[in-house]
């Protein structure tokens, strides 16, 4: 109990006329209490739609899908906050899918992804994915190694499928 409380407690009487000393400084209570900062509240620095997309890989999950499916490939678009999930049984579909989605979602918009985030996940890292990336005048941005924080958009969204999915999975009738 910090000196503050033990000072409030002798005030009520409920110390039984013990004093209260002055307290010695406890490293252990500091380390106890400690924390990690929050990052600050990003700016949304896009102007339109697909100039900032947030990638995510999910996964493996202990079942399978009824698909036969282990993950699932979230993108998010920075601007609009517009959500696309993909199903995948292997890691190896995200360079594929994430072509086949790229071709798909610019020809809706008439607009070209011009900023990609991700995790440094090998799935996005491989030079197959930097290869097209590059080829396809997309920018390249990559989260510092086990600060999941830092693309906290595509982390946050798969935290609300996968809160979605457990309610579905409880309220099931068997």
């Amino acid at each position: 109990m910090s000196e503050r409380g033990l000072v409030e407690l002798c005030k009520q009487g409920l110390l039984y006329g013990d004093k209260v000393e002055k307290l010695n400084f406890c490293e252990h209570c500091v380390y106890d209490k400690a924390y990690r900062t929050k990052f600050g509240v990003g700016q949304q620095g896009t102007k339109g739609t697909l100039d900032l997309i947030h990638a995510d890989l999910w996964g493996p999950s202990r079942t399978l899908s009824h698909s036969g499916a282990r993950y699932f490939l979230t993108c998010v678009d920075d601007f609009s906050r517009k959500l696309w999930i993909h199903i995948l049984k292997t890691k190896d579909e995200v360079y594929e899918t994430f072509k086949n989605w790229k071709t798909m979602i610019e020809n809706q918009t008439e607009r070209k992804i011009k900023r990609f985030f991700t995790d440094n996940g090998l799935e996005f890292c491989s030079d197959f994915f930097s290869d097209y990336c590059r080829k396809m005048g997309i920018a390249r941005h990559k989260s510092v190694a086990r600060t999941p924080r830092q693309n906290g958009l595509a982390e946050r969204f798969n935290r609300i499928i996968l809160e979605r999915v457990r309610c579905k999975l409880s309220s099931a009738v068997p």
